[in-house]
């Protein structure tokens, strides 16, 4: 049988007598009104929104009016850790160990049982963290966090970083009762923080074929820039505004030296680019390149038909802290809010009329500014970039960096916006592989770069401005036409 709980509501609710005997719940988000309770429910509950009560006291409070009201006083319950209105914890002489805080609307009552004769390990996605000033146990597998208010809870998670019999954790921690020990062990298996071991001392987390292949920062990321196992504000919460001003719509100018790059005509490209469907079949990647390299003017008329500034406004946005203007610009890309987080650097190897370097994008005036020439930072940008496409260095001609300036991003969005910036980035190389395709230049995405050596080169902050894609860019080598179903040298 699993151990009694000290079950409570959640900070921040309160429950308060109605007219017509009824009693109302309140939270920040909603209001639950309770109509014709049993004698029984209506002191249990009223229990729960002063003190707090061990969860079998509140089970006896309530079976004097039956079973029927046992079975409504639970799905109660169900209900409320639903909505995280109410929490668990363990206690220790009705101090507070640790405690059980529901996240999600699949959070699931009651607690989950223990078994004393079996091994469990803390889980490989379980991770602990400040918030405020107490330590918080999360996993992306979890839809609850528990936080843990005295060192014994502390201690335990750390003594279940090996596997551990249920029954052989009382003694390995000063002052932990027998009984403390369980509810601890209930809570945290509650909480899904623990994986069980089978009879071959296989954990859960191991066996799982689905979970084999996720690595602990992807999923946590996934969890948390998705809904569903958090409840952190998520979307367009302004959460800045009257703190921060916004951060500009475009980047400050980089440097001294500029270069005026070439202009397309854009009449003359909708009459004489290839059709749309044709450079879409045609599109894939390309890692060979022509003995004559890029030239500055084809140069220009990528970055312009990819992304420069079309159109830029300032205008007054509603917030929900009230109204602020902002400045926003249109580009060739698509963007979430048309904030335009992402800039454009081209690390240049070889390109006819351009020094090689160092550059950033100024997609205003459709220029590029000079940072520096091929330093040894630039030319190891270079060459991790060749590695990673099995290319050689020597033959790369323009690497095309993208950073993301994550305050202009994160100053709108909560919980979404480096996961927007990632898409971006993904919208961002579908463009410049079109782009590319219709101009007959070779394409390439990377999988992978140098964040802090970017850094290092561009001499920009690291978290404010990092790099988070990259691609190659050249002239294109004629080869024969595919055809069929040739296979293709996409995939990077």
């Amino acid at each position: 049988m699993s151990p009694s709980l000290f079950l409570s509501l959640r900070e921040g609710v309160s429950l308060a007598a109605g007219d017509q005997g009824k009693l109302v719940l309140r939270s920040a988000e909603a209001q639950f009104v309770f109509r014709q309770l049993p004698g029984g429910v209506r002191a249990a509950l009223q229990r729960l929104g002063t003190t707090g009560e061990a969860e079998d006291c509140l089970a006896e409070i309530v079976q004097t009016d039956g079973t029927a009201a046992l079975a409504k006083w639970h799905y109660y319950l169900q209900r409320l850790s639903q909505r995280g209105l109410v929490q668990l914890s363990a206690a220790l002489d009705r101090r507070r160990l640790a405690t059980l805080t529901p996240i999600s609307a699949s959070s699931v009552y009651p607690s989950r049982e223990v078994a004393s004769d079996r091994q469990y390990v803390l889980s490989r996605f379980a991770y602990m963290r400040r918030v405020g000033g107490e330590s918080v146990l999360e996993s992306p597998l979890s839809h609850a966090r528990i936080t843990l208010h005295d060192w014994p809870a502390v201690a335990l998670v750390h003594a279940l970083s090996r596997p551990l019999r249920a029954d052989a954790v009382v003694g390995l921690i000063p002052s932990l009762s027998t009984e403390a020990a369980n509810q601890l062990l209930t809570l945290l298996a509650t909480g899904n923080m623990l994986a069980e071991l089978d009879d071959n001392g296989t954990d859960a987390d191991a066996s799982s074929p689905a979970l084999k292949f996720w690595e602990f920062h992807d999923l946590l990321f996934h969890a948390r820039s998705r809904l569903g196992r958090h409840d952190n504000p998520a979307g367009g919460t302004y959460r800045f505004v009257g703190q921060l001003d916004p951060p500009l719509g475009l980047k400050p100018p980089s440097a001294d030296e500029v270069i005026d790059l070439y202009c397309p005509d854009l009449d003359r490209l909708r009459r004489d680019d290839p059709p749309f469907a044709h450079v879409q079949e045609m599109r894939e990647s390309v890692r060979d390149y022509a003995d004559q390299p890029i030239t500055a003017r084809q140069l220009g008329e990528f970055l312009y038909r990819v992304g420069r500034v079309r159109t830029c406004a300032e205008y007054d946005v509603k917030t929900p802290r009230g109204p602020v203007r902002m400045a926003f610009t249109s580009r060739p890309y698509p963007d979430a809010g048309a904030l335009y987080e992402l800039e454009l650097y081209a690390a240049v190897n070889a390109c006819e009329g351009l020094a090689p370097g160092l550059y950033h994008y100024d997609p205003f005036h459709h220029r590029l500014e000079r940072l520096c020439g091929r330093t040894v930072d630039v030319g190891q940008l270079v060459r991790d970039a060749s590695w990673r496409t099995s290319s050689a260095p020597d033959r790369l001609q323009v690497l095309l960096i993208i950073a993301t300036r994550i305050p202009r991003i994160g100053w709108k969005y909560s919980s979404i916006a480096y996961a927007l910036t990632l898409k971006h980035v993904g919208v961002l190389y579908q463009t410049m592989y079109l782009v590319a395709t219709a101009m007959n230049l070779a394409p390439c995405a990377v999988g992978c770069g140098n964040a802090d050596l970017f850094a290092r080169a561009a001499d920009t902050d690291y978290f404010a401005e990092t790099s988070v894609g990259e691609f190659l860019l050249g002239s294109k080598r004629e080869v024969p036409a595919r055809s069929g179903c040739q296979q293709s040298t996409d995939g990077f």
